[in-house]
């Protein structure tokens, strides 16, 4: 496998798409993972010009879409546009496809977008990698559907839009795209290892959840959402806390470990909140802190879960999707996460990513199995991708 990352912080749009088909170009990228800030739109489709033109014909599948800011080797930016571009030499077999509609139906646009994908393939899928609309995703229904026709381990996320919570992007074919997720597949030799770590850790009282309507977490325990978490904290849970402030999930299939679920609005009225990946009623829950130190602590213990490295596997690449409750937690670019890979790794290989307003994948255990993908909040998910 060849990989080669790319990034600008050019705000001109079509001269940006040209600098990272540029950079591109050399690699002859079969497929290209394409991130960027939503500040390009409405002006994304000047940018896939320049790109077009940068890659002087070729026609490399691209998937991606809008987030937080990016990552890419040694950058973390609030605004810009970073690109991975990887070439099998036609050993992986490609396949994607977008289903819109995620808003009102994530499981099943997801399931139609996974199984599109895998009738395109030659073989059985090996790889995925999702993404959905931020701003329209359950990303728990995300996860549900593609697990319907994926039996493989999976990574990606939910698209952001710089925190402004009004719109964000995916990108598929040469365009970007509003309320869809997409998926892309590969089936041959594709060795990858898959990770995902937080740093926080439960406190207090265990909850059970009542009262869901869809992404609406209505009580807990006998107790408005609000008054559940403030009791616990030892302050009256405020704005301030939505995206930092989340709740450890417990269920057998996790094998010990928790997911998390963070809040994305609060009903002062009621004391209800707004979840980015609903909840069923009876599953038991935990609120959870950390310091800023343990934030980056989940980033070196997905590192450092993974080492030695399983025989036979180096790491040609890495894709990172952080949640971006993360980094407004740690108040920077997303810069201390970057260095906290970068220096837990102890290797300089191309890289992008983008900080998310959610995240999927796995759990890897001691023996090098999986627990089944799962959505997340405030969590580091991490994909190496084999050399």
């Amino acid at each position: 496998m060849q990989y080669r990352s790319a990034s600008t912080l050019n705000p001109d749009p079509y001269r940006a798409g040209i600098q990272i088909g540029d950079a591109l170009r050399s690699v002859d990228p079969e497929v290209i993972l394409l991130f960027a800030s939503i500040s390009y739109d409405p002006d994304f489709s000047e940018f896939f010009s320049g790109l077009q033109d940068a890659l002087e014909g070729r026609s490399p599948l691209i998937v991606g879409g809008t987030g937080d800011g990016i990552f890419e080797r040694n950058l973390a930016a609030d605004y810009g546009v970073c690109a991975l571009g990887m070439n099998s030499g036609g050993a992986v077999r490609w396949s994607t496809a977008l289903r819109r509609g995620v808003g009102g139906d994530s499981r099943s646009a997801s399931r139609e977008a996974a199984r599109e994908a895998a009738a395109g393939l030659d073989g059985d899928p090996a790889f995925c990698f999702v993404l959905a609309d931020g701003l329209q995703a359950d990303g728990t229904e995300v996860v549900a559907g593609l697990r319907e026709i994926l039996a493989i381990p999976f990574f990606g996320g939910l698209s952001g839009d710089d925190r402004n919570f009004t719109r964000s992007r995916i990108f598929h074919g040469g365009r970007e795209h509003e309320d869809a997720v997409v998926v892309l597949l590969g089936s041959g030799p594709l060795p990858f290892l898959l990770q995902a770590a937080s740093g926080w850790t439960p406190m207090g009282e265990e909850g059970v959840v009542e009262e869901v309507a869809g992404r609406r977490l209505g009580r807990i325990s006998g107790r408005p959402v609000r008054d559940y978490i403030s009791q616990q904290i030892g302050r009256v849970m405020g704005a301030t806390d939505l995206g930092v402030m989340p709740l450890a999930v417990y269920t057998d299939e996790q094998q010990g470990r928790f997911f998390l679920r963070s809040s994305a609005g609060l009903d002062e009225g009621d004391g209800s909140t707004t979840l980015f990946g609903s909840l069923p009623a009876g599953i038991r829950v935990k609120v959870c802190a950390a310091s800023r130190e343990e934030v980056l602590d989940g980033v070196r213990e997905a590192v450092a879960s993974l080492k030695p490295w399983p025989s036979g596997f180096q790491p040609g690449a890495a894709v990172l999707i952080s949640c971006a409750g993360r980094k407004w937690y740690l108040e920077d670019t997303g810069r201390r996460e970057l260095e906290a890979f970068q220096q837990s790794l102890g290797l300089d290989l191309p890289l992008v990513g983008i900080p998310s307003f959610g995240e999927i994948g796995p759990f890897r255990l001691a023996d090098g199995r999986t627990t089944p993908p799962c959505f997340h909040n405030v969590t580091f998910v991490l994909c190496l991708l084999g050399a």
